[in-house]
């Protein structure tokens, strides 16, 4: 429950933030930063999420900047699990979650991953069918987002 408290902090400071080179704010209700080279990240498409720790997730839409290949935490991924109160693949100055995300590819417009790793499986960080999941991308290069999408484990 530690990190569910962590991330909701997080959420909480993040929201109270602006990013330089960010408009300012024009009172609509959802954290969005807007740059003026354009490349805001924008989600279209989730591939299915199934409740096995191997598995292939794609990531479709643009605006995601590019990345080599890793396996862990990045400032630009993360994969939510609201239900289970836990996430995969992110790190910031609040938050570095021990559930990793193995990325196979990052590109402008698609982001592959080949499943979640580190401490996946340990204390109550797994995926159950059911689970409500918010994936959120950043772009890579200028740090503008997240995008967001909404995904049910199947």
């Amino acid at each position: 429950m530690r990190y569910f408290y962590a991330l909701i902090g997080a959420i909480i400071l993040s929201s109270c933030s602006q990013n330089l080179g960010s408009m300012p704010s024009t009172g609509i209700s959802q954290n969005v930063n807007v740059h003026f080279d354009g490349s805001q990240p924008n989600i279209t498409k989730v591939s299915k999420i199934s409740d096995k720790q191997d598995q292939k997730i794609v990531i479709s839409g643009s605006g995601f900047g590019t990345m080599q290949p890793y396996n862990g935490d990045s400032n630009y991924l993360q994969i939510l699990d609201t239900t289970g109160g836990w996430s995969a693949g992110y790190t910031s100055s609040f938050e570095v979650d021990s559930v990793w995300l193995n990325v196979t590819s990052w590109s402008d417009k698609k982001i592959v991953i080949k499943g979640f790793t580190g401490d996946y499986g340990q204390s109550y960080w797994i995926l159950m069918k059911g689970d409500d999941l918010q994936i959120s991308v950043w772009n890579a290069q200028n740090h503008s987002g997240p995008a967001t999408k909404s995904k049910k484990i199947k």
